[in-house]
């Protein structure tokens, strides 16, 4: 006798997406891959000169894989203010390693990732060539809200206030 294995049952996107598979095609984010616990795709930055392609996590609950109105509000924010926050960012790391104002940031610094939290927070990961942790860069996370604070992290979450 066979029993058959209940369905399994699949996300409902939200007016703003769409799923196919693994794929999120988000009226914010753009097109979305689910890899873990997040769903990843590019954003842009030219924190340290010209602009590139970065790396976007949005994460998610593993279950539902939903992305939030406060995900998007938050990332809204950053790509509306991102000249403005990079700026801040800048100034952030210059205090915070004590680096002379025109020290290359570019030379030492590369913008990693964009971070989207499950709570709505923003940030960008940072990686900092000169130190080495096993066979990865030293990270830290640059909080993108007000006050850009510097975060130290071996991880992609912020902790912010």
């Amino acid at each position: 006798m066979f029993f058959r294995k209940p369905k399994k049952e699949e996300n409902k996107p939200t007016e703003n997406e769409t799923i196919d598979n693994d794929i999120v095609n988000n009226a914010v984010f753009g097109s979305l891959e689910f890899v873990d616990c997040a769903f990843e795709g590019y954003s842009k930055s030219s924190l340290f000169g010209e602009e590139k392609d970065i790396d976007l996590f949005v994460y998610v609950d593993e279950d539902e894989r939903i992305v939030a109105e406060r995900q998007e509000k938050a990332y809204l924010n950053y790509i509306r203010s991102r000249k403005e926050i990079e700026e801040a960012i800048r100034n952030a790391i210059i205090r915070h390693f004590k680096l002379p104002e025109d020290f290359d940031l570019g030379s030492r610094f590369r913008a990693f990732a964009v971070v989207v939290t499950m709570d709505g927070n923003c940030g960008l990961v940072i990686i900092d060539n000169t130190y080495s942790m096993g066979h990865h860069h030293y990270k830290f996370v640059v909080d993108t809200e007000s006050g850009h604070e510097v975060t130290d992290t071996y991880e992609y979450y912020l902790n912010t206030k």
